[in-house]
């Protein structure tokens, strides 16, 4: 379930770069920034998740939503 939300996340921030997603209304950013916490939970119930969150290494995003997913991977490391 983890990767398909990473999955997801990646999407939207992609639209929202390249355009196709309106966010003047703060929607969409909500709904990453919920997509996260989210994310952040299932880490700390099944730290097996944590893989899932290997695709956003070592990428540059628009709106900084990645970092504390990355930061659990990389105390994991």
């Amino acid at each position: 379930m983890a990767d398909i939300l990473v999955k997801l996340l990646l999407r939207l921030e992609k639209k929202l770069r390249v355009g196709g997603v309106d966010d003047s209304n703060g929607i969409v950013g909500g709904l990453a920034g919920e997509l996260v916490a989210l994310l952040e939970e299932f880490a700390r119930i099944d730290p097996s998740c944590i893989d899932a969150f290997e695709p956003l290494c070592g990428k540059k995003y628009c709106f900084g939503w990645e970092e504390p997913l990355i930061r659990i991977l990389d105390e994991k490391r």
